[in-house]
């Protein structure tokens, strides 16, 4: 696909990354010289220097031709017009970011009246994958399949945990619910486990099951199903905003710690349940006063990656059960990992993977294709969600049976409402939702699991 992106900032520029990983012919249009240069030496895509809502720009990038024009500049109201000049010119689709609160509620006459095929909002989306964290305290991370009624959780394996040498055949027999274990990282090494597997001290393990189910396979690990009542916040950031609604419909308290003043103010004036406090969330003694280590959960949000860090790790250092903090840059997320601090939200990914499970779907639009995309373990493996359509070479024919590709593993069907953590003897119908894990690179059909 002929795909234009508007905008190189850190989203901007993830997106022309994996899109260009994934063969489609990419053009970046920035008016900053120094992005540009930086994307033309990194990245094999073409680079056009000027304004994205130019018409004129926008024909020089053969707009006409272009099978999707995404607009990801700081500005929404520059997107919503690059995204409307672009659709007049040609373009087939196209996608915009629009962050701002204002618009939090007129998505859908947006999209109407200006003809937009997606909006993105990277705050939202980040704010939702937050809240998922905060329900579920034990596991690292946590993503919702098939309209939320699947979870696949991801948490280190703990030298209390019992299921250190023990073979996943073994331990199966002995677990309390069902629940299949989709991939793991030993050792720097990424594997879709087999019956032999055996686990080991600091693997990172990621596990599918229903959410009543993954508690259960918690409980057994003696990890504690306490949940979270208070939450602290530091930076009152968009995403700070969004979250704090979030956490609020579902009953928890949230205290935020914001040092600009002016910005307390329009806090105060936004979330009248949050408790407001004006001070440094890198400063010891604001946080020891404000009762830290009493906190359920504490959620670092400046936009310093550094700010972010120092907060959670004197958090860790202070007992709180669930500290989360937010990283842009990602060749930070494995030092921080070392650190102890798992649980790490990245806004650029999340919407690099919204738009890319997008992509995939239009490159795809006559296939089986992808209506979820979910990056784990670094980006070294992934999972997605499709709808099963007629396919004789898939359909109603056992698992056991089918030529699946190596280190492909289907981890759950879902069939009239009911989850099927799926065995050799299951099989795929019309109509089911599939959960695929896969570490061989990215597909976009589902009959790609399958050799030749």
């Amino acid at each position: 696909m002929k795909i234009i992106i508007v905008g190189g900032g850190k989203v901007g520029y993830t997106l022309a990354q994996q899109l260009t990983i994934e063969e489609h012919d990419v053009i970046l249009i920035d008016n900053n010289p120094v992005v540009l240069s930086h994307a033309d030496e990194t990245l094999d895509i073409m680079c056009i220097r000027g304004n994205g809502a130019s018409a004129e720009i926008l024909k020089e990038a053969n707009i006409n031709g272009a099978d999707l024009l995404i607009a990801v500049t700081d500005g929404d109201e520059l997107n919503m017009i690059c995204c409307v000049i672009g659709k007049k010119l040609g373009a087939k689709h196209t996608v915009a970011r629009i962050r701002n609160t204002d618009y939090s509620n007129e998505y859908k006459m947006l999209k109407q009246e200006l003809e937009l095929d997606m909006v993105i909002n990277p705050e939202m989306d980040a704010a939702d994958e937050l809240a998922r964290m905060v329900q579920f305290p034990s596991a690292t991370n946590v993503e919702t399949f098939a309209n939320n009624m699947l979870e696949m959780v991801e948490f280190r394996v703990l030298e209390t945990d019992p299921i250190i040498n023990i073979k996943l055949m073994d331990l199966t027999k002995k677990l309390p619910s069902k629940v299949l274990f989709c991939a793991v990282r030993t050792n720097n090494e990424i594997i879709i486990p087999n019956g032999t597997y055996t686990f080991n001290l600091n693997d990172t393990v990621y596990v599918i099951g229903e959410r009543g189910d993954i508690s259960k396979f918690f409980s057994f690990l003696g990890r504690s199903s306490h949940k979270a009542k208070n939450v602290t916040i530091i930076g009152g950031s968009r995403i700070a905003i969004y979250l704090t609604w979030l956490l609020n419909e579902l009953g928890m308290h949230t205290k935020i710690i914001e040092i600009n003043k002016g910005r307390c103010v329009l806090l105060s004036e936004m979330l009248n349940n949050a408790l407001i406090i004006c001070g440094d969330g890198t400063d010891q003694e604001v946080l020891d006063n404000e009762n830290i280590q009493t906190a359920d959960a504490m959620i670092s949000l400046t936009d310093m990656d550094e700010e972010n860090l120092i907060s959670s790790l004197y958090a860790h250092q202070c007992g709180v059960p669930k500290v989360i903090l937010k990283i842009n840059r990602h060749n930070y997320i494995p030092i921080v990992k070392r650190l102890g601090l798992d649980s790490i939200i990245s806004p650029k990914l999340t919407t690099a993977n919204n738009i890319l499970r997008y992509v995939r779907a239009l490159d795809n639009s006559q296939g089986i294709a992808v209506e979820k995309l979910y990056k784990i373990l670094d980006d070294q493996a992934e999972v997605a969600e499709f709808t099963a359509k007629s396919s004789p070479e898939l359909n109603d024919i056992k698992l056991k049976d089918l030529n699946l590709k190596k280190d492909i593993l289907i981890a759950a069907i879902v069939r009239n409402k009911k989850i099927i953590i799926p065995y050799g003897d299951d099989c795929i119908k019309q109509g089911d939702k599939v959960i695929v894990v896969t570490k061989t690179g990215f597909i976009s059909d589902l009959s790609e699991i399958l050799e030749n």
